[in-house]
């Protein structure tokens, strides 16, 4: 049986893996509506590092549920890691 801070970690993880969900969700969003014009600025292999920043500023209501959710996630993701005194070095951030 898998003791409490254990059981802590699993939740971290999970909401992390949550959180990398909802943002790939936000690119996919933005890419196929706002942001569209970039489509063919990439591409097949290019790799560009988005930040949660760069969707912020969209209008589409739903990539802002979105990017909402996600900040959400990390704070919520953060507070138990501090509340728990967990490292970023026991967790895949």
């Amino acid at each position: 049986m898998q003791n409490h801070r254990e059981k802590i970690l699993e939740v971290i993880q999970n909401l992390i893996e949550a959180r990398e969900i909802i943002f790939t969700q936000i690119v996919n969003l933005a890419m196929s509506g706002e942001l569209k014009h970039l489509e063919n600025a990439f591409d097949i292999g290019d790799e560009y590092d988005f930040k949660l920043k760069h969707f912020e500023t969209i209008e589409d209501i739903n990539v802002q549920k979105l990017v909402k959710l996600c900040k959400n996630t990390e704070e919520t993701i953060f507070t138990i890691m501090n509340l728990n005194g967990i490292s970023e070095n026991e967790v895949n951030i």
